[in-house]
């Protein structure tokens, strides 16, 4: 039986994040993984030549953690720069730099309307903070906002919004901050109170770096090859030659308390452990351990169908990529993956991409020909490609869950997972909710999770 200071169930993006500081910091690691390669949502596609990732992604290097952890994971295999470009429309125009609805000219009547009732709220006492997303919003940004943004979350998510719970509102900040006015009058009201800067948003082009945040730091990086999958081979080399054990096809499926350790079964190893850091989602650990706690149906998850294009490069009007809040047009956002991969052939050809998410039920009903079809003609309505553009080739393909929305009443069943996994063993140290982002993640490694798992049990 191979022992360990810490083993690691799950090789996505957490698992691969910790075994890297882990293994930094001294710690004999080992990193188990069920399917036959590590990186879990990151692994790309292969579609003929091309490499086409599951979704628009690119790595945060705008603070010294991202930076450190990319680039020496990357190294010789990486893409750094500063100019990356990103913007929004609800209907025609488009607001650069900002990913929350802007209001302020495709529809100034609805923006009016909205500030007038945000003044409104503003004179009211503080209340509770309601149990349903939906209540908080209209709250926090009155009756006119919530009709508006209603349909463009429903569209994000491919649920219905009433569902969530108002602790979604980390998951759903590109409706938070929505933009009412130009970006001097959006300045004028965040000076003015706490009130008013938290309730609406400028555009990087204010230039004003006391309300663009860290966004004004465009610094990102990506794989120079191989598209996320190099990530994840750069992953896989960084972590071993750092003395990282690392067991692909070796799902975990037996978990005990030992004397002083965890004993885990994985795959066809055996391991004993100082702790164990599932990475994975709680529903698969209660699944494993046998423990019969209703943790699905308080959990929306989120799918997503992807429509892929050939087009000439020098057809391609849009950004990086385009948040579309258009009910109108069915993708949620586009993006130029196969210029900012530098993934263009010497005929100029290259590759944009679109995302409508779904629930994972409906995969097959948005993942087909006729939807390809309406994607490319979104992609041409917006403006992304030049009017007159011909695809030479396409395809698309559905990615059942990229994350999961909180269900009002969601804590009750987790915290009563929590306490059983913790009877099991107290060993098993796992990712608080609302960290399973990247960058999230990164800041849970460093104020809560190091010291769990390095530390001795409570």
């Amino acid at each position: 039986m191979k022992h360990y200071d810490i083993l690691i169930a799950g090789a996505g993006f957490a698992g691969i994040y910790a075994a890297w500081r882990l293994a930094r910091s001294g710690a004999k690691v080992a990193l188990v993984e069920a399917s036959d390669k590590i990186g879990g949502n990151l692994q790309s596609k292969r579609w003929k030549e091309w490499w086409v990732d599951n979704g628009t992604h690119n790595f945060d290097i705008r603070t010294p953690i991202g930076e450190a952890f990319y680039t020496d994971i990357l190294r010789d295999n990486i893409l750094i720069w500063d100019d990356q470009q990103w913007g929004c429309t609800t209907d025609k125009t488009w607001t650069m730099g900002f990913e929350m609805p802007d209001f302020s000219v495709d529809d100034p009547a609805l923006a009016q309307t909205a500030l007038a009732e945000l003044a409104a709220l503003e004179a009211e006492p503080e209340k509770p903070v309601p149990a349903q997303y939906l209540d908080w919003y209209q709250a926090t940004y009155g009756p006119t906002l919530t009709e508006a943004v209603k349909p463009m979350l429903a569209k994000y998510t491919g649920s219905d919004p009433a569902l969530f719970s108002s602790d979604a509102r980390g998951a759903l900040g590109m409706f938070s901050r929505p933009k009412l006015g130009n970006d001097a009058e959006m300045i004028a009201l965040k000076e003015s109170s706490p009130f008013w800067d938290a309730r609406v948003g400028v555009s990087l082009a204010s230039g004003d770096p006391r309300f663009a945040g860290k966004s004004v730091n465009k610094k990102f990086c990506y794989p120079a090859k191989g598209a996320l999958t190099g990530f994840c081979d750069a992953a896989k080399a960084r972590l071993e030659a750092l003395g990282v054990d690392i067991f692909t096809s070796s799902g975990v499926s037996h978990i005990e308390d030992g004397n002083g350790c965890v004993e885990v079964k994985a795959g066809d190893h055996s391991f004993r452990a100082g702790k164990l850091f599932w990475s994975l989602p709680e529903v698969v650990l209660a699944k494993v351990l046998g423990i019969d706690v209703d943790l699905m149906s308080s959990a929306v998850p989120v799918g997503t169908c992807f429509f892929v294009f050939e087009v000439p490069e020098a057809s391609i009007l849009g950004p990086d990529y385009l948040q579309d809040y258009s009910l109108s047009r069915l993708p949620f956002r586009y993006n130029k993956l196969g210029v900012y991969s530098e993934q263009t052939k010497a005929d100029g050809t290259t590759l944009v991409t679109a995302e409508a998410p779904c629930h994972p039920a409906k995969i097959k009903e948005v993942a087909t020909e006729a939807n390809l079809a309406r994607a490319w003609e979104a992609m041409l309505d917006v403006g992304f490609v030049k009017q007159g553009t011909q695809a030479s080739n396409a395809m698309f393909w559905g990615h059942p869950v990229a994350y999961t929305m909180p269900k009002t009443g969601w804590r009750a069943p987790y915290e009563q997972a929590q306490a059983a996994f913790a009877k099991v063993s107290e060993r098993i140290v796992g990712v608080e909710f609302g960290y399973r982002g990247r960058f999230n993640f990164m800041t849970f490694y460093d104020t809560k999770l190091e010291s769990r798992l390095l530390g001795e049990p409570t």
